[in-house]
């Protein structure tokens, strides 16, 4: 057997965009013929035809935005403009918790490498992208009813369950997706070894166990930092185990292997804090 025999397939991993995104940029206007899944092009001009039409009428706007005011205003800007607009990177155009917690900039050489080729980022105007993907700024939240009366989950979930099958090659996914991204795609069509998810759980002061909501992003992000730091074990089911073992937090959430289980046909990871 040879060493490209023996190692493990890349780990792919699922996120969902941030809800806040950073403005401006200085690559050039959209170029859909530059972002990865091609196949998704023609849906994606139809989605960003209909997302500007909508986002000129000010009450339609506001109800399918979600915002009021000044954010209301920059939203229909960004969402009329966004075929002109300047573009960054998707990991620079994605903002927030997570994504501060996943520090690409800081990644060594092959961890980002790993990080740009195997992460697809979900989102409600483009379908995936992959995050050096140039994109630029809009709002478009991916449960909104945008076309057809559909919502972009729904009309993005064949299309992106599709493309997924192709690149998922029977390999380990890492989904971390909640469940409003979780939507637009059917895990049931695309052929995996194994398909990771997680929650994170702390001891309350009664002692019963509740899903953490404040840190969890911020987890998910060092998780990231993890898995493609190390993509040779956390491409494979077996060895993805003992990774885990060596994840921590300043925050003290560890993984509890007893703890695992199997939830609607994925393997359900916890990570637990004591009270």
């Amino acid at each position: 057997m040879t060493e490209s025999d023996s190692m493990s397939p890349a780990p792919l991993i699922l996120l969902p965009p941030s809800e806040g995104k950073a403005s401006g940029g200085e690559g050039p206007p959209l170029d859909y013929e530059s972002l990865s899944f091609d196949e998704l092009n023609a849906t994606r001009a139809l989605m960003a035809k209909s997302l500007a039409q909508l986002s000129g009428k000010p009450r339609v706007a506001q109800k399918i935005l979600g915002v009021k005011g000044v954010a209301l205003e920059t939203a229909r800007s960004d969402n009329a403009g966004l075929v002109d607009a300047p573009t960054l990177p998707a990991i620079e155009r994605y903002t927030g918790v997570m994504y501060d917690a996943i520090d690409h900039k800081s990644l060594g050489k092959n961890a980002k490498a790993c990080f740009g080729q195997n992460t697809i980022i979900m989102s409600g105007l483009f379908g995936i992208v992959r995050p050096f993907d140039m994109i630029p700024t809009y709002k478009l939240r991916m449960g909104v009813k945008i076309r057809q009366n559909k919502t972009g989950a729904a009309i993005w979930k064949p299309l992106v369950s599709k493309s997924l099958a192709k690149t998922a090659e029977n390999g380990v996914i890492w989904d971390l997706l909640p469940n409003e991204h979780s939507a637009a795609w059917d895990p049931s069509l695309v052929a995996c070894d194994i398909r990771f998810t997680v929650k994170f759980l702390e001891a309350g002061r009664d002692g019963r166990l509740k899903t953490v909501s404040h840190w969890s992003k911020a987890l998910k992000g060092a998780l990231v930092r993890l898995i493609v730091e190390n993509p040779d074990a956390a491409g494979s089911a077996d060895s993805a185990m003992d990774l885990l073992t060596e994840f921590s937090h300043p925050e003290g959430y560890e993984y509890h292997p007893q703890m695992m289980a199997e939830v609607d046909g994925a393997t359900e990871i916890v990570f637990l804090k004591a009270a």
